[in-house]
């Protein structure tokens, strides 16, 4: 029986699909033209038949191996589900046990996909310590030294090819993160190849590859790629010229319409294709050497290979997370999760209601978790719109490391949570902060595991205000110089290290101990990511990681122990690392799933309602974030004494330390303290410390601090931005053709004062305001001097306070007054 005619018979007896029996003939069709030209048509025929059916047999045993895991991930979401409990009343709510399968809450007991990727990336990037040090960005967000980064490169591809072993001893830390990644990945269902001569991934342009056009993008590419190492994966063999053409077309189109062309109008949503088939395409393109893939990703992708090698680390572990949580097609697991709570609800309006309400979230979180939440309609208006965003945080955040001194305070908070010391908080915190040995202290942090985000990312610190670092990448650079110059950067990496290596190096001083001899505080946490008393027992036998003395117990000991089952070994270390992970966000409150879901919905960027919320939800992550964090988790406190005391702690602590932002705002916008006796103050004080502090100018004042209504706040800063270039402009041009006296001059120092990127940054703003802005305000309006007095007046008027360097003036009359605070009486005294 020939072959053919055994799939014919196949299709006949219901045992293979029409379709794949197409497939499956034309490969065979192919083999044969391959092999005809070599053997002849009878052995290529035999040769063509065998490689056809083995590549069947590979494939069926393949999408066996993914079913398996599909069905084992939904019995375990099943059990997920069934076993969860909200945090306060203990009741069994599946509506809430979904959300927290994206995003953990204090209910949950099983690890979420936020905590999974995080926990994988850090996983993957503390085997680049060496390449995050060498390499990491300086003050204007750049990558340090570029000819050592090609260096690299160029030894990624063919080791030794430059007899630089600094350069080769990098790029063994990249290839050993990118095989952990594969490695995983295939795990959880995936299956991409290893080849030896892969050296980094492409990031491919769209926008410049569609308008080079394909000829173009072909002709140039093709001198670039070793054809001979290019194979086609089903057959291992080498293309044909005429398939060839086939393959580079279908790569284009992937390339140029962002994967659509692999849509197809079957009336089915799309993405339901599984996620493990992706990713594979990365090796396709086999390029000559390092510098035929430089010069490519210069003319047609990331010229930065350091951005392509982060890139691929963050896709690379965002994809395993869902995977490994929601199985090799997260989309149908997604689906099943909402048919699950819709039936549970079947015969109760009420829980239907909840039902669709979850369903309609648990959307919102997956397409944010994706990123294809941050997909564009249009292209150019959401990176207008997003660089406008950019340029407006680097003017207006200048002053944000005042307000992230509150970071000490939850950092008490949560180190008291997790049984940590407390004590030297402050210390650890200043230690970590202070610039001396900073490469020895962070290759130690990304070695433990901790955050890198200072080193790898632009703008990271931002996201903790806006939650957002979308744009051009040259706004994004301007905004990450004023992040990283006001300090913000700085102290939100401190904090995030100080509490990490306190958190692992306190679990390395309980090894000898047995879970119930430890502090029980400590002991509710490990429960809570699913380390009870036998998985502690496993974990603290591990060799602990010894640095100049100091003692912590690392996650990567604990994954590569070849003592115990490496599935076992595995997942101790995930759940190490997402407790690790996931406390910090306590200590330093950074950005929330949630929240950005309660904020941005789904609507899209570059569309008129996308841009619309996005302005909206500038400056408020924040607050939402510690919504989503302390203010849940002092709710799911036992007990209504110990709600109240959670509370009471929160409430007081964060309002004292708000009060101190407060007031070293105000003293560095050149006016004394305000009075701590008034109820207008510790309003204030208290929307301070819950990163509100904006709202607390409206408690008994018509305008905020940018001088705008509560109604323009609320809308945020882009749409005020565009209500000054209005005013700016067409206001001007109104009254020019009217006669009235436009001020424009005037209105424009304004404008320059208010929008100038850099120019909050705390202890520049005032020399600016005073040297610069102001005097050239009074030499451009004659009424400046007394406008500058009705300011001074409100301020008199409204808050009681003076200016210790008034308006206008060249050098200050004094030094602040402390005493107009009233501390003594504050404190008793």
């Amino acid at each position: 029986m020939t072959f053919k005619k055994c799939i014919s018979d196949g299709v006949t007896a219901g045992e293979i699909s029409q379709e794949k029996a197409d497939e499956v003939l034309n490969l065979f069709d192919e083999l044969f033209e391959q092999y005809n030209r070599q053997l002849g048509p009878g052995p290529a025929t035999s040769r063509a038949s065998i490689d056809a059916a083995n590549v069947m047999k590979k494939q069926v045993m393949e999408r066996k191996r993914r079913m398996m895991l599909q069905a084992q991930t939904w019995k375990r979401i099943t059990l997920d589900l069934e076993n969860y409990r909200t945090a306060g009343t203990k009741q069994p709510r599946k509506d809430k046990a979904a959300l927290a399968l994206f995003e953990q809450d204090e209910g949950s007991r099983f690890l979420s996909i936020a905590q999974l990727e995080k926990a994988i990336e850090r996983s993957a990037t503390r085997k680049m310590d060496k390449v995050l040090a060498t390499f990491r960005r300086d003050l204007t967000g750049r990558v340090r030294n570029k000819a050592k980064l090609e260096n690299m490169i160029r030894e990624t591809f063919v080791p030794g090819s430059t007899r630089d072993a600094s350069a080769r001893e990098l790029a063994q830390g990249w290839q050993e993160a990118a095989e952990y990644l594969r490695k995983r990945f295939n795990a959880a269902g995936g299956a991409i190849p290893k080849r030896s001569d892969w050296g980094l991934p492409q990031q491919h342009h769209s926008l410049k590859v569609r308008q080079a056009g394909y000829e173009a993008w072909r002709d140039k590419i093709t001198p670039m790629l070793n054809l001979e190492k290019m194979v086609d994966q089903q057959t291992g063999l080498t293309f044909s010229p005429q398939k060839l053409e086939v393959a580079l077309r279908d790569v284009y189109e992937t390339i140029s319409t962002d994967g659509m062309s692999k849509i197809k109008p079957s009336g089915r949503p799309s993405g339901q294709k599984a996620m493990a088939n992706q990713h594979a395409e990365h090796r396709f393109l086999v390029f000559k050497d390092a510098d035929a893939w430089m010069k490519y990703n210069d003319e047609f992708g990331n010229s930065n290979p350091f951005d392509v090698m982060i890139g691929h680390i963050s896709n690379m572990s965002r994809d395993i997370s869902f995977m490994e949580r929601l199985g090799p097609n997260p989309m149908a697991t997604k689906n099943f999760i909402k048919d699950t709570l819709l039936k549970e609800g079947a015969d109760d309006p009420k829980a239907v209601d909840r039902a669709r309400v979850a369903g309609k979230k648990v959307d919102e979180l997956y397409n944010i978790l994706r990123g294809t939440h941050n997909t564009p309609v249009h292209g150019f208006v959401a990176t207008a719109f997003a660089g406008t965003r950019q340029l407006l945080q680097s003017a207006q955040l200048g002053a944000a490391s005042i307000s992230a001194i509150t970071d000490v305070n939850f950092q008490r908070i949560a180190r008291a949570m997790n049984g940590l010391p407390q004590t030297n908080t402050l210390r650890a915190y200043l230690k970590a902060l202070s610039p001396l040995k900073a490469e020895e202290k962070g290759r130690l942090a990304i070695r433990l595991g901790l955050t890198a985000e200072g080193w790898s990312s632009i703008a990271s610190a931002q996201m903790r205000y806006t939650g957002d670092i979308s744009g051009p990448e040259v706004t994004r650079r301007v905004a990450d110089f004023v992040m990283r110059a006001s300090l913000l950067s700085p102290m939100t990496q401190a904090g995030r290290w100080s509490f990490g290596m306190e958190l692992l190096g306190t679990l390395a001083d309980n090894v000898g101990k047995t879970i119930d001899d430890i502090d029980p505080r400590l002991k509710q946490s490990l429960e809570r990511y699913g380390i009870g008393s036998e998985k502690w027992d496993i974990m603290r036998s591990t060799e602990l990681y010894d640095h100049k003395g100091a003692k912590f117990l690392r996650a990567e000991d604990i994954e590569f122990r070849d003592d115990i089952d490496p599935k076992l070994a595995r997942e101790l270390a995930t759940n190490l690392m997402a407790m690790v992970e996931t406390e910090t966000n306590f200590a330093v409150p950074s950005t929330s799933i949630r929240g950005r879901a309660a904020l941005t919905g789904d609507l899209p960027p570059g569309t008129i309602g996308g841009e619309l919320v996005r302005s909206f939800a500038m400056y408020k992550n924040f607050g939402v974030t510690l919504v989503n964090t302390h203010i849940l988790r002092s709710a799911a406190t036992p007990g209504a004494m110990g709600k109240g005391k959670a509370f009471t702690n929160l409430i007081i602590s964060t309002t004292l330390m708000g009060a101190l932002a407060l007031q070293l705002k105000e003293m560095s916008k050149g006016r004394d303290p305000r009075s701590m006796d008034t109820g207008e103050f510790w309003g204030a004080a208290f929307l301070q410390g819950g990163g509100l502090g904006i709202y607390g100018d409206f408690l008994f004042a018509d305008l905020n601090r940018f001088d705008r209504g509560l109604g323009a706040t609320i809308a945020g800063p882009v749409v005020g931005f565009a209500d000054d270039v209005r005013k700016l402009t067409v206001g001007n041009i109104f009254e020019a053709i009217q006669g009235e006296d436009t001020k424009a001059a005037s209105e424009l120092i304004s404008f320059a004062q208010r929008y100038t990127p850099g120019a909050s940054i705390w202890y520049m703003r005032l020399g600016l305001e005073r040297l610069i802005f102001d005097q050239a305000k009074l030499w451009a309006d004659p009424e400046a001097r007394t406008k500058m007095r009705r300011i001074q007046k409100r301020y008199q008027r409204e808050y009681g306070q003076d200016f210790w360097w008034q308006k206008g003036k060249t050098i200050p009359d004094r030094r602040p007054d402390l005493t107009e605070a009233n501390v003594n009486r504050l404190f008793g005294n």
